[in-house]
């Protein structure tokens, strides 16, 4: 029986899947078709770090970065090998493709320690979501697995940006899930949390997406109490300001002339259906139409199987 090695292609993988989805799922994720307007929102809107710190190298090493992952993971894709051997004589060919000629060698060995360490990893139970403490054990048990295949320096340059992420989401989950805290300590622990172990550029990152997701509740609340267009306005001037909003209420029109044409869709005979499918909706639109209707069904079913 042949061995699947396809894996490996999601390596670079963060470890949290629950509470984290603001981090990328890999390096070359691909998100589902987005419904109108997505992009127009997002536009709009372990050791402690000190003993890591004085762990990292003074001058780091410029192959020894997160972009190398990403590089073996497109390897490990692009190889389509059904064994290491296979795999291992496949690689300097690939490995050419990605890094110039004085990294390859070295890189090859450390590709070579990379696929041991995931299938390693493969061998680990998988943390129980929504539980904290054994979410921290698999983490410790995952480093504990790194340090066998690499050193210190490699392990920082390679995984410390993937180490740090993780390590806060943990320590978030703990704090939300600790009913002794006032909420006005629980979100100083989490500012002093974000501050020692994210980046700027991270921060960054989580700023905007938690500024999407509540744009997005926003969005929710004024259509749950049928906001007219005027206040939805001032809402959402008074919070993210007259830009963002102006840019708001533009998706609020794509969204409901979309909604408009689906209902038009839906509601004609087959033979209408073929006709309207040419002239309503552009090549791009008729891709996602009929995920589109499903997830419609799918949100209208919801109250009667709660219900039932």
């Amino acid at each position: 029986m042949r061995k699947q090695w396809g894996f490996w292609a999601a390596g670079g993988a963060l470890l949290i899947a629950v509470g984290g989805g603001w981090f990328a799922a890999g390096p070359e994720a691909i998100d589902a078709p987005p419904a109108p307007g997505r992009d127009a929102v997002a536009a709009a809107i372990t050791p402690s770090p000190e003993a890591r710190s004085a762990e990292a190298p003074a001058a780091p090493d410029a192959l020894l970065t997160s972009d190398l992952i990403s590089v073996f993971d497109k390897v490990l894709t692009e190889a389509q090998a059904d064994s290491k051997a296979t795999l291992m004589a496949r690689a300097p060919a690939l490995l050419a493709k990605y890094l110039r000629e004085d990294w390859r060698v070295r890189a090859l060995g450390l590709l070579e320690r990379y696929i041991d360490l995931q299938e390693a990893l493969q061998a680990m139970q998988p943390p129980t979501p929504g539980n904290p403490a054994n979410l921290r054990r698999s983490l410790q048990a995952r480093e504990a697995l790194r340090r066998q295949y690499f050193a210190p320096e490699e392990i920082e340059g390679l995984f410390g940006e993937q180490i740090r992420q993780d390590s806060f989401m943990v320590e978030k989950m703990e704090l939300l899930a600790n009913a002794a805290l006032t909420p006005e300590q629980r979100a100083a622990a989490l500012a002093q949390s974000e501050q020692a172990w994210l980046s700027p550029e991270q921060r960054e990152v989580r700023k905007e997406s938690v500024a999407h997701v509540d744009v997005m509740r926003q969005t929710e609340a004024l259509d749950a109490r049928g906001a007219s267009p005027q206040e939805r306005f001032a809402a959402r001037s008074e919070a993210y300001g007259y830009e963002v909003a102006r840019g708001l209420a533009t998706l609020d029109q794509e969204t409901q002339e979309w909604n408009a044409r689906l209902d038009r869709y839906a509601s004609a005979s087959e033979t209408e259906q073929a006709q309207l499918r040419e002239t309503l909706f552009n090549d791009t639109e008729r891709l996602r139409l009929s995920g589109a209707l499903a997830m419609r069904s799918a949100a209208a079913s919801k109250p009667a199987r709660q219900g039932g």
